[in-house]
């Protein structure tokens, strides 16, 4: 499950030359797919509320922006003909330093970008009209029909191409694969996850999707997850976590992954 904050109107700016009050400071390293840096490189925030745009300063190949120390957040990298995913900051107290990747809008593979976007569209197409309260077994059977297809589709793609890194087919792609990669079978998720894990190394993929197909392999094979994304139906109906390694940590890992706190994932579930 993807979380996406709104897009929200740019308004005043706050500058980081008078640090408020309450306030926290983030800084991170700023990676580019081809070695260097674009001219006229901007960092910004964009939060919840209106009036809370706040501007950075970039140096060194280092970003720093100071943000409310409380609150929810985009932190952006802005450059013309440039790319760079934004990173969802939940709580600045607790995000600590969230590093940047940044690559040109032109990607060396647009062949297969397009593919992979339609792919993506087909699999979210096919489940919209599946009801899970009520499924009906020939569209069930239908859907995961078309899912194996696209897993051999993809299989094919990663033998030639390798994982299909952001740098290489750009974000909405890269998100598609992994969303296939994610609906096919065990043993298919399971093989990728290695893949996904060195693109993570790299900030070549979203690193939320990275928590959440390492939670699910972990589960899957009976171990404890490590981020507490798989849930399961509990007492009463409720939606609870599968067991979850060292779980007084685990909301430290979700921010690292640029994840909201446990709590407020589960009471989107009705918690």
């Amino acid at each position: 499950m993807t979380i996406r904050l709104p897009h929200l109107a740019l308004a005043i700016p706050l500058l980081l030359a008078a640090v408020p009050a309450l306030a926290v400071e983030l800084t991170g390293a700023i990676r580019s797919s081809t070695g260097t840096l674009p001219p006229g490189l901007k960092v910004q925030a964009l939060g919840q509320t209106l009036g809370s745009e706040m501007v950075g300063k970039i140096e060194g190949g280092r970003y720093r922006i100071v943000l409310p120390d409380s609150g929810r957040f985009h932190v952006q990298l802005r450059a013309a003909g440039w790319d760079a995913p934004p990173k969802a900051i939940w709580d600045p107290k607790t995000a600590g330093g969230l590093d940047f990747l940044i690559y040109p809008e032109a990607v060396p593979e647009p062949a297969l970008a397009a593919e992979l976007i339609e792919m993506g569209r087909q699999d979210q197409a096919i489940r919209r009209g599946h009801n899970p309260d009520n499924p009906d077994p020939a569209y069930v059977k239908r859907m995961q029909q078309e899912d194996h297809v696209r897993e051999q589709r993809l299989a094919a793609i990663v033998d030639a191409k390798g994982w299909p890194l952001m740098s290489m087919v750009g974000y909405e792609a890269a998100g598609s694969a992994w969303t296939i990669a994610q609906h096919a079978s065990p043993a298919f998720l399971k093989r990728c996850l290695p893949l996904m894990q060195a693109a993570g190394d790299k900030l070549e993929i979203n690193l939320q999707h990275l928590a959440l197909s390492t939670d699910r392999v972990r589960v899957e094979s009976g171990k404890p997850q490590v981020y507490g994304s798989q849930l399961h139906e509990g007492k009463g109906g409720r939606m609870e976590p599968d067991r979850i390694e060292d779980r007084d940590h685990v909301d430290a890992r979700r921010a690292a992954m640029g994840m909201e706190p446990l709590a407020d994932y589960l009471a989107r579930f009705g918690q």
